[in-house]
């Protein structure tokens, strides 16, 4: 496992949507905005699973995930790529819910909770940095 700087932790915090890129067992590439996407702690992110696609069916078959956070006015960004894993139930799955609930907006309760543990960072921002491994 890989851990996040606090630097790559606060800029993944104020950025969203996070950009999830998933493939199936085939390896159909699917891509997807995740706005819940959240730092669970410095080697892991979570999301909320509220409309169950592709996606959930991805990581099903093929655990292997990237995400991209870019800020648009900067072009600053990072790739984060890690291992998923579906959860349904427990204190981390409610943990989600109760963080779902108690969002400004009107959201259908989470079918799950996505848990991603960090292998690799690469930053994304332009320059002579990119695309190399932090």
């Amino acid at each position: 496992m890989t851990k996040m700087s606090k630097e790559v932790q606060e800029f993944v915090k104020k950025t969203k949507p996070a950009y999830l890129a998933t493939a199936s067992k085939e390896g159909v590439p699917n891509i997807s905005p995740k706005g819940s996407m959240m730092v669970m702690d410095e080697e892991t992110l979570i999301f909320a699973s509220l409309f169950p696609g592709k996606t959930s069916q991805n990581i099903a078959e093929n655990k292997h995930v990237s995400i991209a956070y870019v800020d648009p006015a900067t072009f600053r960004g990072y790739q984060l790529k890690g291992e998923a894993q579906i959860l349904r139930s427990g204190k981390v799955y409610d943990d989600v819910c109760d963080k779902i609930a108690a969002s400004p907006m009107k959201l259908p309760k989470p079918e799950a909770a996505v848990v991603i543990k960090l292998k690799d960072i690469y930053d994304l921002s332009p320059g002579p940095g990119a695309g190399k491994k932090v």
